[in-house]
């Protein structure tokens, strides 16, 4: 700003004549408006800044409720498995305690989040 000030500074008559005076209030006048620019400029970006802060506290309120969920469901499943296999070994019943296992050890392997880069894209 003070380069463009004193870029208009200079192109100021030295000696002010009434005909450049007329010229001179002009060359104010643009900087004027340019200051302006930079004002609404301004507000423009603090507006974009709002946006962009809101945006991302949406999504973040939204992962932290997903994860919450898949979490939480994929602890009241790996509980049942866990179930399954303590009534297998009180019965002595190794098919049902495999089947716990095998159940468990799926639920292990895969992971929550494989589908997370799906949910970018939306």
């Amino acid at each position: 700003m003070i380069e463009r000030t004193h870029e208009m500074y200079s192109r100021l008559p030295k000696e002010i004549k009434q005909s450049d005076a007329e010229r001179a209030f002009e060359l104010l006048s643009e900087f004027g408006q340019e200051n302006q620019l930079t004002k609404n400029d301004k507000a423009k970006a603090e507006a974009l800044r709002e946006l962009a802060l809101a945006e991302i506290t949406r999504k973040y309120d939204f992962y932290e409720k997903l994860f919450a969920a898949v979490f939480a469901e994929r602890k009241a499943i790996t509980e049942g498995f866990f179930r399954v296999i303590d009534q297998g070994i009180r019965e002595k019943n190794n098919e049902l305690v495999f089947a716990g296992l095998s159940s468990l050890s799926g639920l292990v392997a895969s992971s929550p989040l494989t589908n997370l880069g799906v949910l970018n894209n939306q």
